[in-house]
Parts: structure tokens; sequence; C-alpha cells
């Protein structure tokens, strides 16, 4: 004979389910930032500047002082902190670069974290200008491949985190350089971003300890203050200025 259940109890999913769902969350996310940094790898892309980010000499001459010490690589213990850090370094390639600064030291430091982590960098891309947008597709395919798509996340809210970082060094420079349908697709990726962790946050502990960070350090509270401080590039410069100490702060956070 065969049992009934008396309690009505919604079904608990399976693990499977579960996994099927991690993994629709995480493709779909991929689809959107690599359509975005497509956009922004494409020279011929309408409209989009950032692919010809230059600084003038005058700009040049005042040379960032917050970036992350090619030192610190060795410094670190936990995998999460080198995740962390792999994202910033790459990033910050870029600033050293349209600064016209050395290169050699945070590409050695980079390479060195990808190693640790078992993450492919194709080190010929560097010179290519391709890491003005991190690709992350071959640490995604790598994630996927090893079944620890947790740290794909990592590093994607650690790539935002230090956008945000370096322009709040100076939101006057960098916020200039971009186009406003280039900062709606900056938006875009935040908004992904989030709506994913979130959602896996409910099945996967390590993915709820990202999505706990984002949400204690937002700068914004609710969709409506988000429309207020970042609904378009001017609100968004001032609300910069005005919480600079906060994104400093939040990038920090990432390698503690």
């Amino acid at each position: 004979g065969s049992f009934t259940s008396c309690n009505n109890k919604p079904q608990e999913p399976t693990q499977e389910e579960i996994d099927a769902q991690k993994q629709a969350l995480a493709d779909s996310v991929l689809a959107v930032v690599d359509a975005i940094e497509q956009e922004y790898l494409s020279a011929s892309a309408k409209g989009f500047t950032f692919r010809n980010f230059k600084l003038t000499e005058a700009e040049k001459m005042v040379k960032p002082d917050y970036l992350l010490d090619p030192a610190e690589a060795n410094k670190l213990v936990t995998r999460s902190q080198k995740v962390n850090a792999l994202a910033i370094y790459m990033h910050e390639l870029f600033v050293r670069e349209i600064y016209d600064m050395p290169l050699e030291e945070a590409k050695e430091a980079a390479s060195k974290l990808a190693l640790d982590l078992n993450y492919p960098i194709d080190k010929s891309k560097y010179d290519e200008k391709e890491h003005s947008s991190t690709s992350v597709k071959p640490m995604y395919d790598k994630c996927r491949e090893n079944g620890d798509l947790v740290y794909f996340w990592q590093f994607t809210n650690a790539i935002l985190v230090e956008s945000s970082f370096l322009i709040a060094q100076n939101p006057d420079l960098f916020l200039s350089k971009i186009t406003e349908e280039e900062y709606q697709a900056f938006c875009n990726r935040w908004t992904q971003l989030d709506a994913a962790l979130e959602e896996l946050a409910k099945y996967d502990e390590e993915i709820n300890e990202i999505w706990e960070f984002r949400k204690n350090t937002r700068i914004a509270q609710s969709p409506e203050d988000t429309k207020v401080k970042f609904g378009n590039l001017k609100a968004t410069k001032q609300t910069y200025l005005d919480y600079k100490d906060k994104f400093i702060a939040r990038r920090n956070a990432l390698l503690q």
C-alpha cells in the first residue's frame, strides 16, 4: 500500500533541483556580465567610450596611491582573500596602465594567486588591453568544472566592490569618462548579481556569506533610495563624494 502524507507540507526541493537552480542562476548572471563585457571590448559598439578610456598628460601626473601593493599577495591566507585579491589586482592593472605605471609586479601577483587557486589567466591577454574589463568567462568555466561556483560569485562581487572603490577615489575623473549608457550597464550588472545572490543564499551557506556582506555594506537601503543615490551619473557622482569612506571600507573588508 502507499502512504499518504496528512500534513500537506510543501515538499523540500531535492539536492538535484537545488543544484539545477544554482546552475541556472549562475548561467543567467554570466550571460549578462558577458554581454556587457563584449560591448566594452567591441571598439565599434556605439556610445561605449570605456574601451578607449584615456587620461590626459596632466591627469597622468597625479599617480594613484591607493592601489593594492603587489607584495600583499604573499600575506593572504584564506582562499576567499586570494579570490578577492585576484579580482582586485586584475582590475587595478587597468588603472596602472592608464596612468603609465609599471605593470609587471601586479601581473606577477595576479598570476601567482591564479596559480594558487587553479584558475587560468592568459598572460598574453594583459597586452591586448583586454583587462580593461576583467573577463570572468575563463574563471567561470574553471569554477564550474571544479564544482565550486561559489568562487565565481565571490570574484564577481569583488570586481564590483573594487570598481566602486576605484571610482570613489576620484569620482570627478572616472565618472566623466563614461557615458550614461555605460553607467546603466554597470547598474544592470549590480542588479543581476544581487538578485541571483539573494536567491542562492537560501540554498548555500557560503553564498549566504557573500550576500550578507553585500547587504551589510550597502550604500542605498531600498529601491527608492537606489534611484535617488544612483539613478544617473550626476546623482551617483554626489553619492561617491558623500560616501567615499564607506566605499573604501567595503573594499578593504574584502581582504580581512
